[in-house]
Order: C-alpha cells, then sequence, then structure tokens
C-alpha cells in the first residue's frame, strides 16, 4: 500500500479540478474529488511498487498495487485496488483486493493494505477498519486508533489475529529518500498490540500465550507525506528492528 507525498520525480502530474458548477446534492463529492485526485492512489491506471526488508537489509517480498478505477460515492473518492504481495526466492504470491477512501481531508486505508506482508504464509480473511491519515497533518497531533483481524485456517484449525494501532504519535518532520526518490514526511509512531485467538488452548498454553505478548512489544514508525500517502514503514519488536518497507517505483 506504500504511498509518496510531495515527490521530486519529473513525473509528477497536473490535475484539472472538477468543473464546481453542479447541483447541491453533488457539491460534496466535487469538494473530495477535487482534493483527493492529485493522490497517486486515486489516479485510475497508477502503479506502485515498494519492497520489504528484513532486519539485515535482506529483501524478503516486493509488493505490487494497481489502481484499477476511481469512483465518487457518497460524498467520498473511492480507489479500487488490486494488489499482490511476491515473496523473495520461492516467488510464491498473494493477491489481494481492496479500497482507499478520500474525503478531501483524511485518507482511510483498508487495513488490509497495511497487513497484506503478516499474511503471505495463509490464505487469511481480513475483518478491518479503516486507519485515517489527514491531508493537513500537523506535528504533535495524535491521530485514532484502528484495529484489524486477521483470520485463517490450516489443517482444520483455526486462527485468529487482531492487530491495534495504538497511540499513534505524529512526531518530527523528515526528508526519507528511497530508490524511487525524495519526499518530504511526517514521521508517525505508534504500538502494535496483538491479540491472537487459537480455538482448543487448554489453561496452560493460553497463560503462556499471555506471558509472550506482555514479553513481545511491538511498535512501528510510518513516513508519511500529505500529498502522496505512505513513504516508508519500520516495524520494530522490543526495540529492534524487524522489517522496514518503502515505495521502490511509481509508474502513472
Amino acid at each position: 500500500m506504500l504511498l509518496a507525498c510531495n515527490s521530486n520525480d519529473k513525473n509528477s502530474s497536473t490535475v484539472t479540478l472538477t468543473d464546481t458548477s453542479v447541483s447541491t446534492a453533488e457539491n460534496k463529492d466535487v469538494v473530495a474529488s477535487g482534493a483527493c485526485n492529485k493522490l497517486i492512489f486515486f489516479q485510475p491506471g497508477a502503479e506502485v511498487e515498494s519492497k520489504t526488508y528484513n532486519a539485515s537489509g535482506k529483501e524478503v517480498s516486493i509488493q505490487h498495487t494497481k489502481i484499477v478505477d476511481v469512483k465518487s460515492e457518497a460524498g467520498m473518492t473511492v480507489a479500487y485496488v488490486e494488489a499482490s504481495d511476491v515473496q523473495a526466492g520461492n516467488g510464491k504470491t498473494s493477491n489481494m483486493k481492496y479500497n482507499y477512501k478520500c474525503d478531501g481531508d483524511k485518507i482511510y486505508f483498508d487495513m488490509a493494505s497495511m497487513l497484506r506482508t503478516e499474511a503471505k504464509e495463509s490464505e487469511p480473511s481480513f475483518k478491518v477498519s479503516v486507519i485515517e491519515y489527514p491531508i493537513n497533518i500537523t506535528g504533535g497531533e495524535t491521530l485514532p486508533d484502528a484495529t484489524g483481524t486477521m483470520s485463517s485456517e490450516s489443517n482444520g484449525k483455526k486462527m485468529g489475529i487482531k492487530y491495534h494501532y495504538r497511540d499513534r504519535k505524529v512526531e518530527a518532520k523528515e526528508e526519507v529518500t528511497t530508490s524511487a526518490g525524495t519526499w518530504s514526511c511526517y514521521k508517525i509512531s505508534n504500538s502494535i498490540e496483538v491479540e491472537m485467538d487459537m480455538p482448543g488452548l487448554d489453561d496452560s498454553e493460553k497463560k503462556m500465550m499471555e506471558v509472550m505478548k506482555d514479553k513481545m512489544k511491538t511498535t512501528s514508525i510510518t513516513w508519511f507525506a500529505p500529498d502522496f500517502g505512505i513513504v516508508k514503514m519500520e516495524i520494530y519488536r522490543n526495540g529492534k528492528m524487524q522489517t522496514r518497507t518503502e515505495i521502490t517505483g511509481i509508474k502513472r
């Protein structure tokens, strides 16, 4: 789902705003479209490539995202997205479909797009809330929590994992450079609380899982550029970086 903003690349395009001479009933759609269509993830046909690396800097997967359609729906600009996650080495591919939404003030990401790299070992289903980012973001803000649930089944056994993104704080403004360009971003930190539901566990196994959860403190840092989206994300466990995902290519 990685996006980017305020890019210094030479492929930036100019977007013509929609004519505002429409009926009152349509006006809110026009307002949303005008502010949102500048973002690459609300441009039909746009493609974004990102890569995920482990703590040693070794590439572990490549993510491809394509915007297949964009519509105005109930005051929102809605982008319909097709995405894939390809594992390095064996080439195993997971495909997903989800939406991005924008109301002119905020971008709303389906949390399935945030969790896609967590799902490549199985065929999961998602029940998610959206995770929001304000377009007019400022340092010092606290952003709303978000929760996503991933469920899967293997060898007849069901498992559910619930992810809580909490304490989302907008920190310093930083310049971020990747192989795709340089962007002006806001650094956003948050904790990630994980709950696992595995039916059939006895009390001692459940207690052990709770102890493990207490010992495994997960946090993440996201670099968000308001005119484009998410440029880079790092996930930490007990203060040690586990993965880094960043934008590596853009095609309009």
